[in-house]
């Protein structure tokens, strides 16, 4: 696939924009020096870090923050789709998030938003994720109605389970009892000894 159109013209490719509009006091963004020196920056491999590093320069001294450029750049993609691709799992890493998170100066609320909706997302949420995301509001000190390790989800009361028991037993057809199975040749043998 070649990175222009059927005239020759190049292909525009879009990228994804900010799933939260930043508060005011969020509006000044972290300089890449200090950035580099955050724990989060430090837990990234060598590529997500040049991922990192090649997005927020460039929204820095353009304005633009392209994930699909810094992609291109960390992970020398063959052309501007396979980039594209790429981009969207490398801006849904959780460590990339954590990292981005420092650099656009969230608030822990903003932070933990993205996590709730990531939580939502996810088909196969269990109680662990659920108990960790109980966790962090709790650090943070915000209330939560999210349920608890000794609450009774998924368990029905003993009176719904016999009712609707009764109920599936009055619909069945009532069981036959079976004919004697036919007499093989050799049972018809053994009979007349």
């Amino acid at each position: 696939m070649s990175n222009t159109d059927f005239y020759g013209a190049p292909k525009e490719v879009k990228t994804r924009a900010p799933k939260y509009a930043l508060s005011e006091a969020a509006a000044a963004r972290m300089p890449m020096a200090d950035l580099e020196k955050t724990q989060e920056f430090q837990q990234l491999t060598k590529k997500q870090q040049l991922f990192v590093r090649t997005y927020c320069e460039a929204g820095l001294t353009t304005g633009n923050y392209d994930s699909v450029e810094a992609t291109m750049t960390a992970y020398n993609c063959k052309n501007l789709e396979t980039a594209r691709i790429m981009s969207y799992g490398q801006m849904s890493n959780i460590r990339i998030i954590a990292v981005l998170s420092r650099h656009f100066c969230r608030t822990p609320i903003e932070d933990f938003m993205v996590l709730v909706d990531r939580a939502i997302a996810n088909k196969k949420l269990s109680m662990a994720q659920i108990q960790a995301l109980r966790l962090k509001f709790e650090i943070l000190g915000y209330p939560n109605r999210l349920p608890t390790m000794n609450a009774t989800l998924g368990i029905i009361p003993q009176a719904v389970l016999e009712e609707e028991q009764e109920h599936r037993k009055s619909k069945r057809k009532p069981y036959k009892e079976r004919r004697p199975a036919k007499k093989s040749d050799l049972d018809r043998a053994m009979d007349a000894f």
